[in-house]
């Protein structure tokens, strides 16, 4: 019995031990993942597998598809059974004199009904595939947005970060000059004032870059299991050409909307016209003469007499909904140009500023900033001119990621329209910044 029990202890032993190395294996994982820094290309194929907007598409498709099976259908034959003279009175009672009439009728379509509706079924199905493609952009388009909305607050963060280590250095080098007598004790709490704030705006950034990244992963339904996305927000990207963009307006998701509108608007118009002629019905049947025993056959056509269009104010509405759709595709291909066009300028004109930020202005503010440290040690410069400096050459770098952020969002609107990929990046040790 006590073989038995000791046995029975090593085997649970042995599975709890299993069980605690497979949970610690699981927890490790997940901490690891929670390490690993995430690409572009990564969170936009997460958007477009798990986005809860994109999962309803594959509904619409069966919708669209069920509507164009129905425009198939031809109308339905009826049956008709007619029973005349039977159950009267005197010599009509009874079925002795009755006349039974069996008739199969046929509705036929005029006008090209059938064709008519398929071709709308079609052109509704294209035009939901096009919604789609715009709608899929458009969330591509916010995700790429949050993620260098996360890039550029993990550049700021550095930024401030950086500041905070050189008013630690600063407060070093100012409290030891105050304990030597060479300058006042105000010296030392400005700049201890100065540092506190560079923590507090450090730890502020650090909170808003945290929610940046909890609303980047909510585009994939997830929660934040990364701490960092790969890129470097100050690399610039090559801008395209006006001729590219020019021969891209055709081919935007917008435009391909607004045809696909357009041809929508034109089938329904021949769908609204075919239904205006009229149907003509044939039969053929047999009827019996219950009094002689006798058949005969009988054969119906049925014309309706239309002295007019029934869908005559359907078909002045219908068409002009498409003549309007048509001067709506006009108008749309030039303010997609004019929107490119504008888009571009803003472009190099960033281009052109973050030029005069990099090759000019920062290395002023770095020389600046040096005089001024080498100033203050000899005397010739005050602790408010040293945080000036500072301020200035860290109100710099801080406006060049802004102006870089833009330049990645005027880009990003560039992408959206064209629903063409436009970024390019130079390579460096973090990657390949750009959409794969």
């Amino acid at each position: 019995m006590n073989k038995q029990a000791s046995e029975s202890r090593r085997i649970l032993t042995s599975l709890l031990s299993a069980i605690l190395l497979c949970l610690a294996f699981l927890f490790a994982h997940k901490t690891a993942l929670a390490q690993d820094s995430i690409t572009l290309s990564w969170a936009l194929k997460q958007t477009l597998q798990r986005n809860p907007a994109l999962q309803l598409y594959p509904y619409t498709v069966r919708m669209t598809e069920g509507e164009q099976q129905q425009a198939t259908l031809r109308p339905t034959p009826t049956l008709n059974v007619q029973i005349e003279n039977a159950f009267g009175t005197g010599d009509f009672n009874g079925l002795s004199r009755s006349e039974t009439t069996l008739t199969l009728g046929q509705t036929i379509e005029l006008g090209e009904k059938r064709l008519s509706r398929v071709n709308y079924a079609i052109a509704n199905r294209q035009n939901r595939q096009a919604e789609y493609e715009l709608e899929r952009l458009a969330l591509l388009a916010e995700t790429s947005r949050r993620y260098y909305g996360v890039l550029r607050l993990q550049a700021i963060d550095k930024v401030y970060l950086t500041q905070v280590e050189q008013g630690k250095k600063a407060l070093s080098i100012i409290t030891s000059r105050a304990n030597a007598g060479a300058v006042g004790r105000a010296d030392v709490s400005k700049m201890a004032l100065r540092l506190a704030r560079s923590k507090a705006q450090h730890q502020r950034v650090s909170s808003e870059l945290k929610l940046a990244k909890t609303r980047l992963a909510a585009m994939w339904l997830a929660e934040t299991d990364f701490n960092a996305v790969v890129g470097d927000i100050k690399q610039l990207p090559s801008l395209p050409n006006l001729m590219m963009l020019n021969d891209a307006i055709d081919k935007t998701p917008a435009f391909l909307l607004q045809q696909a509108q357009q041809e929508l608007l034109r089938r329904q118009l021949q769908l609204i016209r075919a239904n205006g002629r009229s149907n003509v019905s044939v039969g053929v049947g047999i009827r019996h003469l219950a009094q002689s025993d006798d058949q005969a056959l009988i054969f119906d056509l049925s014309v309706p007499l239309t002295l007019e269009n029934p869908n005559k104010g359907k078909i002045v509405a219908a068409n002009a909904a498409f003549e309007q759709s048509r001067q709506q595709t006009d108008l749309k291909r030039a303010e997609l140009r004019l929107s490119l066009i504008e888009i571009q300028q803003r472009l190099k004109a960033s281009m052109g500023y973050t030029d005069l930020l990099s090759r000019h202005l920062l290395p002023q503010a770095d020389q600046f900033l040096r005089d001024t440290i080498k100033g203050y040690q000899h005397g010739r410069y005050s602790v408010l001119q040293w945080a000036d400096a500072q301020n200035e050459r860290f109100g710099l770098e801080s406006e060049l990621i802004e102006v870089h952020h833009q330049m990645y969002l005027n880009l990003l609107d560039l992408e959206r329209l064209t629903g063409q990929s436009l970024t390019s990046v130079i390579k460096n040790s973090t990657g390949n910044f750009s959409h794969e």
